[in-house]
């Protein structure tokens, strides 16, 4: 139970968070979603070394799979489809559309593959996130980090099998083919299970938004649209931070580190399972703090990585950049997410559906703002786009607090 004191609620409160079969099956297909999610990054050094192209051209694929993540999102927000048919059909989808990844050979296939997959993987994502929202209320955060442990699993997981198949004769394309069986399997296991479909419409959730809004004052139409504002901005900047840092990472650390192809593909696995600490952590965190101290301590931990990774010429000091950088990367999402499902008026489905537009805005902005920076130097000046954004989000965290005490 939350406990209030001066009309505003205190940071402990008593969870009842429980996982049924549905809550796993999502976490198991959060694990399908996260295999091709992370496997763009790892990918791209091959991808440019085969398709000889530059950091800014190579970007592409980013911004290709971030329009796919935007035109999910707006999709969305105006839609009650079946939740379960849409991730059978999301994820079986982007199954296909990696195959045209791994064996495109050329930038028009490869980008438009990119494309595909986010576009597909994005609908079954919206869905598994409103899916445990709705199914866990009150304790959201919780079920969407542990989720998000599902996509750190796959993430930590995925570069350590395209580098092995790198280092094979299969090849680096046949991790492709791994893929397609995983991520199939994990549609059928979504076509097997019974899931809830969406309700039409969610009442705001004051508990877990106390902390955000101004509810003291007497224009709560207007406030509430504020908060709106400052979650989406919070979730611009932590996506662009958390796909500037895995779609980079390998190209930094092989082109400016001076790691091995093959090693550095490898490494990136090393981000991912930092970000499960992390996400293990905010996890644990979120069943007694609100989310929005936790995701302050998050983004506080991702800053203070950020000059040990970007100062590091060895693989040791690069490695614990991206440890300390990923543990506070980690948990930022689902935070973020909860707080602005919380303070919707939408569906859960609808409001993920904000969300992801808006995530896919950062997914282009921040890694594209790197590569081109990176193209007038070198990826080390490129990186210099995490610390601002991180800066962005810690930003309107803060904002609303700073207004009620003055």
């Amino acid at each position: 139970m939350n406990r209030r004191r001066n009309g505003a609620a205190t940071v402990t409160r008593e969870s009842t968070y429980h996982r049924d079969t549905a809550t796993w099956v999502a976490f198991a297909a959060l694990f399908a979603f996260g295999i091709l999610n992370a496997a763009l990054g790892p990918a791209l050094p091959y991808l440019r070394q085969t398709e000889h192209t530059s950091y800014l051209v190579g970007a592409l694929h980013q911004v290709a799979y971030s329009i796919g993540g935007m035109m999910a999102g707006i999709q969305a927000i105006r839609s009650n489809a079946p939740r379960r048919r849409t991730i059978v059909f999301g994820l079986s989808g982007a199954a296909v559309a990696s195959l045209l990844l791994g064996y495109g050979r050329l930038l028009p296939v490869t980008a438009a593959a990119a494309l595909l997959i986010s576009a597909l993987n994005t609908v079954a994502l919206i869905r598994l996130w409103a899916l445990l929202a709705d199914l866990h209320h009150r304790d959201r955060a919780v079920a969407m980090t542990e989720g998000e442990v599902a996509v750190s699993f796959a993430g930590i997981i995925t570069p350590a099998v395209i580098s092995a198949c790198a280092a094979t004769a299969l090849g680096w394309r046949f991790s492709f083919v791994i893929a397609f069986v995983l991520v199939g399997a994990a549609a059928v296991g979504v076509a097997m299970t019974r899931l809830p479909d969406p309700a039409s419409q969610q009442t705001p959730d004051t508990t877990e938004t106390s902390e955000t809004t101004e509810s003291s004052t007497p224009t709560a139409a207007g406030e509430a649209t504020h908060s709106h504002r400052r979650t989406l901005t919070t979730i611009f900047a932590i996506v662009g931070l958390e796909f500037t840092l895995s779609f980079w990472a390998a190209s930094y650390l092989h082109d400016d580190v001076g790691i091995a192809q093959d090693t550095a593909a490898g490494l990136v696995s090393g981000l991912y399972a930092a970000n499960l600490v992390g996400r293990v952590l905010v996890s644990r965190l979120a069943r007694t703090l609100s989310a929005t101290i936790v995701l302050r301590l998050s983004l506080a931990t991702a800053l203070a990585g950020c000059p040990i990774l970007l100062a590091a010429d060895n693989t040791a000091a690069a490695m614990l950049g991206l440890a300390v950088a990923g543990i506070g990367i980690g948990g930022t999402f689902p935070l973020a997410s909860s707080l602005h499902v919380a303070a919707s008026g939408r569906s859960a489905d609808q409001a993920l559906g904000q969300i992801l537009t808006i995530a896919g805005i950062g997914q282009i902005t921040g890694p594209l703002a790197a590569g081109a920076l990176a193209q007038t130097a070198d990826l080390r000046l490129g990186l210099l786009v995490m610390p601002a954004l991180i800066l962005l989000a810690g930003a309107t965290t803060f904002s609303a607090r700073a207004r009620r005490s003055g």
